[in-house]
């Protein structure tokens, strides 16, 4: 189980409507190799944030305070190290936001942007929640349930584990990711413990925070802790028959009354 996490969908209309306060800047390096055009925007939720276009095919010219349309977006987690007097001191998690196009779609009349009453200054990702930002389903598709373990409460003065069960640890893996992951259910009445293996899932009222891994000193990574208040058995639909076609009465009907 890896729960290993390279990239996430945006929740549409997550930033709302944009505009460029800067020029666009080409050909700007991007941290773990490639190149992008990057585009300082505001929108209607964060005052001032950068969004990369990888295919400068898909980047289109754009002037200061033109109204920018963007493509679907994809957050893209990276370890950011703190130093002090040339050591590492620690490190965090923080995200780049990456579009699949960026159009101007002309001048914007600011009179009429819809500037959000919540709007924050810039999008801080430092403490790894992306609870509000990430669309689950599009990122994760359908879950796969594997198994499920109860973890019990273990008492801090005794040290010892109790009889009370404080939450399910759900091992699923992910159809878009192809990664196995492990979700904690809060839900104590939750029917997944008792669902057969391979049942199709998705997250109820879900939560997520990225973490830097250091499970494998080899191999620092970008991993994901989730948790939802519920995994739900997504029913199959059987498709209605077709009916029968008119002309097929009729004809039945006429060889009757032979």
């Amino acid at each position: 189980m890896s729960n290993s996490i390279s990239d996430f969908v945006v929740k549409d209309g997550f930033f709302g409507e944009a505009v460029l306060i800067n020029e666009a800047t080409p050909n700007v390096p991007v941290r773990g190799g490639g190149r992008a055009v990057k585009y300082p925007l505001m929108t209607e939720n964060v005052a001032m944030v950068d969004i990369f276009v990888s295919n400068p095919r898909k980047a289109g010219n754009a002037n200061v305070l033109d109204k920018i349309e963007l493509g679907r977006i994809m957050g893209v987690p990276r370890i950011q190290d703190t130093t002090e007097n040339g050591r590492v001191t620690g490190s965090f998690v923080v995200s780049a936001f990456f579009a699949d196009s960026a159009d101007s779609k002309g001048q914007l009349d600011l009179s009429h942007f819809k500037k959000s009453e919540t709007q924050i200054p810039e999008l801080r990702t430092g403490n790894g929640d992306v609870t509000n930002i990430m669309d689950f389903d599009k990122t994760f598709g359908e879950l796969l349930f594997i198994n499920s373990v109860p973890e019990y409460f273990r008492n801090p003065v005794t040290n010892k584990t109790t009889n009370e069960v404080t939450h399910y640890a759900v091992t699923v893996r992910s159809e878009k990711k192809n990664e196995i992951y492990s979700v904690k259910v809060l839900d104590l009445e939750s029917k997944v413990k008792d669902l057969p293996p391979f049942t199709k899932l998705k997250l109820k009222d879900p939560e997520a925070r990225l973490f830097r891994d250091n499970s494998q000193a080899e191999n620092v990574r970008v991993s994901i802790s989730m948790s939802a208040q519920d995994l739900i058995e997504i029913k199959e639909t059987s498709k209605p028959e077709a009916p029968k076609a008119q002309a097929t009465e009729t004809a039945d009907k006429s060889n009757n009354k032979k």
